[in-house]
């Protein structure tokens, strides 16, 4: 315990930038080696037309991908993170300004409807920072991260809610983030009120680890469903509510894409879909069956898009506890991962563009 507060204090003055910039964090794994303009997706044509329609994001400004050809959409502003309403008929997506962000809901093309949050102040330490929105199954909720309480330079987030048709002062919060870590981020609402989410905590080493926890109500002392050796995050629930895809990294500097089975509260032996490069923001077709992520490509180490057909997933009972849990909860049952029997082949889908890739695609 006195080893684990002296590293907590010594890592304090880093915190302010790692709880207002967690999301920021994949945007700076890219090879800086080349200096090479990314183009507009406006001005370029996918390798590869993808099913359905999908949003992603670019340096603030968001783009629709749809029949093989990117739309920009949207307003003038510093745009990321767009989700969509269980009905796929509007979508929430994060306005971020200098010294703090807000949720905005809008039309499909990009229009705003509403203003959802009133995150700015005309006192610094009054800013507050809201980002990873989701909208419950039943579309009556939005989750999201949201930095208060905040004491001075502590930023950390913790996963709030509040009625989608109602106000910022409804808000609840909903988790306790460990603090000085960054807090709790990409929630995942489920259905019955449960909530995933992804715990930042501080080993002996200073290092900060990732985990995916799921939470039964709010203040729920929450289950880990991952280890902290693992450090997986980004966590992406399949449309039928049966698959749980997150990326992985176990301390490297290089990631996993893995599946696993997701009984509703805990997950079942998990699948290595590819390995050895950075991966992120995975986000699932709309029937399930394929994954879609960003990776880097080229000498520049710009985000692409691709796209990942997956096997047949058979559906495991058993699992195996690798996961220290919090305290009072009860152990994961998250079983280690293990190679998929067959390696699918992932297809790159755009090219000469620059995605952001702590904005996961939202697609249906």
């Amino acid at each position: 315990m006195i080893v684990r507060r002296i590293a907590a204090i010594l890592f304090l003055p880093m915190m302010f930038a790692f709880g207002a910039g967690v999301y920021l964090y994949l945007g700076t794994m890219k090879s800086k080696v080349v200096k090479e303009r990314a183009q507009l997706p406006t001005v370029t044509k996918p390798r590869f037309v993808l099913p359905g329609t999908m949003y992603v994001a670019q340096e603030g400004r968001l783009f629709k991908l749809s029949a093989g050809s990117f739309s920009e959409i949207g307003p003038p502003g510093d745009w990321s993170q767009p989700a969509l309403t269980p009905d796929h008929s509007k979508m929430i997506a994060v306005s971020r300004s200098g010294f703090y962000s807000d949720l905005y809901l809008l039309d499909l093309d990009g229009h705003v409807i509403k203003r959802l949050t009133k995150d700015d102040s005309r006192i610094i330490d009054g800013n507050h920072w809201a980002f990873y929105p989701k909208v419950s199954p039943d579309g009556a909720t939005l989750i999201y991260s949201f930095d208060s309480p905040k004491y001075g330079y502590q930023v950390d987030m913790a996963v709030w809610s509040m009625p989608l048709n109602g106000t910022q002062a409804q808000a609840r919060r909903r988790t306790t983030p460990n603090d000085h870590t960054g807090g709790d981020v990409s929630p995942i609402p489920l259905a019955g009120g449960g909530l995933l989410f992804v715990r930042h905590s501080i080993e002996a080493s200073t290092a900060v680890t990732s985990q995916i926890y799921y939470q039964s109500r709010p203040f729920a002392i929450p289950k880990a469903l991952t280890s902290e050796a693992d450090d997986c995050s980004q966590p992406a629930l399949s449309p039928d509510g049966t698959q749980l895809a997150m990326i992985c990294t176990g301390g490297k500097q290089t990631a996993k894409l893995e599946v696993a089975p997701f009984s509703g509260n805990a997950l079942g032996p998990a699948k290595v879909l590819l390995d050895g490069r950075l991966f992120a923001g995975p986000a699932w077709s709309p029937d399930g069956k394929a994954l879609a992520y960003f990776a880097p490509a080229g000498a520049a180490g710009h985000f692409q898009l691709w796209y990942l057909a997956l096997p047949a997933v058979a559906p495991s009972a058993s699992a195996s506890t690798s996961a220290t849990p919090s305290v009072g909860a009860t152990p994961t049952v998250r079983a280690s991962a293990s190679p998929a029997p067959t390696s699918p082949v992932p297809v790159q889908v755009t090219q000469g563009v620059d995605l952001s890739a702590t904005s996961a695609p939202a697609w249906f």
